[in-house]
């Protein structure tokens, strides 16, 4: 898959789907490493004002940052786990920025624990086949 190509990602919960706008410049290497494993399916739960998403990205701290505003996406090296916040949070480790939501943001609200399929969007705008 070409990075380049890929703007934004689509994460399917039950109850609907919310859209990350991707700045693969704030973390490079992890941004890759996620782009490579899509699509995927895996379990999350819900922490709070965070939902967590477990993936073995095998990405060390890219950054300085440790807080994560509401309806960002970021990876969090030292538990493995994307991170998607429902209001701004002081994490506590460093994190590693990937892009933030910019469509159906009010749904984290109410998003239950249960399974998320994450698919990349082309430049274009349409999902990237399997």
């Amino acid at each position: 898959m070409n990075v380049q190509s890929v703007k934004a990602l689509v994460l399917r919960f039950q109850s609907g789907e919310v859209v990350v706008r991707l700045d693969v410049a704030k973390s490079p290497i992890t941004a890759t490493r996620l782009l490579s494993m899509l699509p995927v399916s895996t379990p999350f739960t819900r922490i709070g004002s965070l939902i967590t998403i477990p993936l073995d990205l095998g990405s060390l701290p890219e950054t300085f940052e440790v807080k994560v505003r509401r309806g960002e996406l970021c990876y969090r090296p030292n538990t493995k786990q994307l991170i998607l916040a429902t209001e701004d949070v002081q994490i506590g480790s460093r994190i590693n920025p990937l892009g933030m939501v910019v469509s159906n943001i009010d749904l984290l609200d109410s998003v239950k624990p249960g399974i998320v399929t994450i698919m990349p969007v082309s430049a274009e705008g349409k999902q990237k086949p399997s």
